[in-house]
């Protein structure tokens, strides 16, 4: 909610040309510990980049998927939050190899995942390799266990903000932080079923600064989890219905979930619609060309009370798929 009042009064400063911001110890402690406990980079598109969100995901499918995504969130709010992530997924008998993936087997998968999360002064990035082993439960059902491991960088730039009280106040200062960081995710999956939960920020770690006077305050990533839920739903040959729902939530927050449907065309074109509690709609439409390269793109409009200053967030996801010799299409087969 602080970040929130801070692109609000941002907003302020561009119609009266004067930020009235004023920051305490007791609100800039907040608004580290407000930013870090929003939940990882926020996705529409949560299917096309399904990997960011639980690292049991990674290599599930026959192919190697690269995929860049790009969020401008609030379009036309001053300090918005912009987001882009970049993450490359694959089975790892593709890598070393046999250049194929087995469907019926259990079977292994790496990744990588960066992410670049900037809110007016306030920039969040991460660096993750990923890991997950699936193994085969039944004929028809896998089960996963994943995990993400690197670094989370916490920056602090105070040449965005203009103080109109106390402009020299020590509190804002440059800050900058590089933590070791940690995700684990279970996933469950078949052809027409799957389910995902995440826990992220496993390890809460410190944001420290320094004051003049020799005291050291510090503020903490909060850990926040997220659960997937979704089915594929065959109409015929040539049409799918996939309905999801994604769940987030922070500690000491309120949660917040996305209600989705999408519908396919043979796996090469694809619409819906979704709801995101408090917050918006949003609609989607993507297409697939030579079986290996995608694109996504969402519209969000805001249902809060200041969707008159903004002009809604705007998000595309780019894909490539690199198939294995038993693919014929880069089609996500396991429900995805």
């Amino acid at each position: 909610m602080v970040t929130t009042l801070l692109l609000l009064k941002q907003f302020e400063h561009k119609k009266t040309k004067i930020l009235a911001s004023v920051l305490s110890l007791v609100g800039f402690s907040s608004l580290v510990n407000s930013t870090y406990s929003q939940q990882a980079p926020q996705f529409s598109q949560y299917l096309q980049n399904s990997m960011v969100i639980n690292p049991a995901i990674t290599g599930a499918e026959k192919y190697t998927d690269f995929t860049v995504a790009y969020r401008d969130q609030w379009t036309g709010f001053d300090g918005a939050p912009k987001t882009g992530t970049f993450s490359f997924n694959a089975p790892t008998s593709l890598l070393f190899g046999k250049n194929e993936r087995i469907e019926e087997q259990s079977h292994s998968g790496i990744g990588a995942f960066i992410y670049s999360d900037r809110t007016g002064p306030i920039d969040r990035s991460g660096y993750f390799a990923s890991y997950a082993y699936h193994l085969r439960a039944s004929e028809d059902w896998f089960i996963s266990l994943g995990t993400f491991a690197g670094a989370s960088q916490f920056r602090f730039d105070p040449s965005e903000v203009v103080l109109v009280q106390n402009p020299n106040d020590v509190l804002v200062q440059n800050i900058s932080t590089l933590n070791f960081d940690m995700s684990i995710g279970l996933y469950a999956y078949s052809k027409h079923l799957f389910a995902g939960i995440t826990a992220n920020q496993l390890f809460e770690e410190e944001i420290p600064y320094d004051v003049d006077s020799g005291i050291l305050t510090s503020g903490r990533s909060n850990r926040n989890y997220n659960f997937l839920l979704g089915s594929r739903i065959e109409i015929d040959r040539d049409w799918n219905i996939v309905p999801s729902t994604l769940i987030k939530y922070t500690e000491n927050s309120p949660i917040q979930w996305d209600l989705s449907t999408k519908l396919e065309y043979q796996n090469k074109l694809w619409g819906g619609l979704s709801y995101r509690n408090e917050e918006s709609v949003y609609a989607l439409v993507g297409f697939k060309l030579w079986n290996s390269l995608s694109v996504g793109y969402s519209y969000d409009y805001q249902l809060s009370k200041f969707r008159g200053n903004q002009s809604g967030s705007h998000e595309i996801v780019i894909s490539y798929r690199v198939l294995g010799n038993s693919s014929k299409c880069g089609c996500a087969v396991n429900s995805l």
